[in-house]
């Protein structure tokens, strides 16, 4: 159920999706007993692994597949009820798929790694009748699944979120977010200015029971991937760029055109931004692996701006967004310090 940045592959054929359909829950049946085998191994590495890190890992790989697996299932008996998808309660009985699912993920990611989600004041998901779009910082594991969560289950909206189309590869995952109508980005190579245009047109579909999101990095912050970043600008001559880059180390420079877009044909949505902190460190399977169980905590934090207090004028929405990811970087790196002072 991760919906976290992925290397670059090609989004699979429309059969392919069908026949992984058709595998997974078989798929899920190898996997769990070849997990049933591995225990006893997994447990006579305890004088080595005092945490059970290994056991805990397989444990939430093949919990998680079995949540994949039932919103197959569960997305398959949908259709099976309503051919056409034209139930009335179409959009709301794929949303109670998403919360549950996403509520039982949470719960046991808890109680096995450790994970867990602290709330820094009060989030408020914009006014009733007022579509919402979420732009959210992106680093760490998992935090394109707790986000959706909290606006699934904590707000009651309808996740309409922009991923990558590699997203595509995950049969549950695709199936439920394509009924609710998200956007799975397609690959760089010949995508052109398709990309922003289908952000734009998930945009304008928007109603006030929805919450767009949208992460305007584009991938997962990392030390490295900012040093890159930096890097670049400055090989580029994009000197202002290169310097407001430097000025901000625990964030990616924003991509404003899918804001942007956004703000052209929802200018009626309210407009929540995103911070948070606390696994920003954990980058790649290796360094969560190693941090599990949890020490920290994912702190987020919130802030709602009304549509009429956003520009919709391009120029002004790219100024707009540096703004605020002034005030991300720098909530980040007031929580980093206080960390490390602890």
């Amino acid at each position: 159920m991760r919906l976290t940045s992925l290397p670059s592959l090609p989004a699979p054929p429309y059969w392919m999706r069908l026949v992984m359909q058709a595998v997974l829950p078989l798929v899920g049946v190898f996997f769990s007993l070849l997990f049933l085998v591995l225990v006893p191994f997994a447990l006579l590495l305890w004088p080595w692994d005092r945490r059970l890190v290994v056991l805990r890992c397989l444990f939430l790989a093949v919990y998680v597949m079995w949540e994949d697996i039932g919103l197959v299932v569960e997305c398959w008996y949908l259709r099976l009820r309503s051919p056409r998808g034209t139930s009335p309660t179409w959009d709301a009985d794929h949303l109670a798929l998403i919360r549950q699912a996403l509520d039982n993920v949470m719960f046991t990611a808890r109680r096995i790694i450790g994970f867990r989600i602290e709330i820094e004041g009060e989030i408020t998901a914009g006014r009733p009748g007022h579509p919402l779009v979420v732009i959210s910082r992106h680093a760490g594991p998992a935090d394109s699944l707790a986000i959706p969560w909290l606006l699934a289950a904590t707000a009651g909206r309808i996740p309409r979120i922009v991923l990558a189309d590699v997203m595509l590869w995950d049969p549950g995952i695709a199936m439920v977010l394509q009924r609710l109508d998200s956007y799975f980005v397609p690959s760089l190579s010949g995508a052109g200015d398709d990309r922003t245009k289908g952000v734009a047109e998930l945009a304008s579909t928007l109603s006030g029971k929805d919450a767009m999101l949208i992460f305007p990095e584009g991938r997962n912050w990392t030390p490295e991937r900012r040093e890159d970043q930096l890097e670049r600008l400055t090989s580029r001559g994009e000197s202002v760029r290169a310097a407001r880059a430097g000025a901000r180390p625990w964030v990616l420079e924003p991509r404003s055109r899918g804001v942007a877009a956004i703000r052209e044909h929802a200018p009626d949505a309210d407009v929540m931004v995103i911070a948070h902190t606390g696994l920003d460190m954990l980058a790649g399977p290796m360094a969560v692996i190693k941090a599990v169980p949890f020490r920290n905590r994912l702190l987020i934090r919130g802030v709602t701006h009304r549509s009429e207090d956003v520009p919709t004028d391009p120029d002004e929405v790219a100024e707009w967004l540096d703004r605020q990811w002034d005030e991300v970087n720098d909530w980040v790196a007031t929580h980093v310090s206080r960390r490390e002072h602890a």
